[in-house]
């Protein structure tokens, strides 16, 4: 009865602690070694309903250096050119499309700095999270252990109701617990007075160890929302090529 005990245990998926196992992994990220990089984002939104018809597609791209001391961003003369050029024609007319200068929504400092160290913004999904499964799978065409947590619910906004029906992030990880991949999936309802509506939030990364650096080499992004009469679609693809 002993043996078969210690085969038993044995057999089970060591995932008691696979929260705190995979944190340790993804701290030793520290992001300090040299890296040069350009970063391609991609963006098209469209909004139809009562309040709001407008859409576009834009394509912008920057450069990023990043090092033990910070990153910076390297606005291309061209690209600041095609910019002034979209500002001065819709202030002529505002019904003519500004693509590249919503594009550049994308380029905020959180999210450009996720490109180059995706590890803290991992750390801060999995703040609170629970698991949910751990089994064997495949990423990309290679062996990988796919981990899938709950996530704690946080409302983004405190007004009204919100009701979150999904929270969860997937990882796709390695021997050593660094993720190669991971999705995360939100979906939800809310209310405000009369008002009824709802959301729901894809993002897909594919990530690469680079030194002590977890870059995020692709995220696809879809985001659709419903209420008050507006629906909106937005779907992003942004790009890291290191040089």
């Amino acid at each position: 009865m002993r043996r078969l005990s210690v085969l038993l245990v044995l057999a089970l998926p060591l995932h008691a602690d696979v929260v705190a196992d995979v944190r340790t992994a993804l701290t030793r990220l520290t992001a300090r070694d040299p890296i040069h990089a350009t970063y391609e984002v991609q963006r098209a939104v469209k909004n139809e309903g009562k309040f709001d018809n407008d859409s576009f597609d834009g394509r912008a791209a920057v450069e990023l250096e990043g090092d033990a001391s910070g990153f910076r961003v390297i606005v291309p003369r061209a690209l600041v050119d095609v910019m002034e050029r979209e500002l001065q024609s819709h202030a002529h007319n505002p019904k003519q499309p500004t693509p590249t200068v919503n594009a550049m929504r994308d380029f905020g400092p959180v999210d450009t700095a996720d490109a180059i160290d995706f590890a803290p913004t991992l750390l801060q999904l999995l703040d609170g999270a629970t698991l949910a499964s751990d089994k064997t799978s495949a990423w990309q065409g290679k062996p990988a252990r796919a981990i899938t947590f709950r996530l704690a619910d946080r409302r983004e906004s405190d007004v009204g109701k919100e009701t979150i029906a999904e929270n969860r992030l997937t990882l796709w990880v390695g021997t050593d617990l660094i993720p190669l991949g991971a999705e995360h999936v939100r979906s939800s309802k809310f209310s405000f007075l009369i008002f009824h509506g709802e959301a729901t939030t894809r993002r897909l990364w594919t990530l690469a160890r680079l030194g002590d650096r977890l870059v995020r080499v692709r995220r696809e992004s879809s985001e659709s929302g419903s209420g008050m009469g507006q629906k909106s679609n937005e779907q992003s693809v942004a790009v890291v090529r290191v040089h």
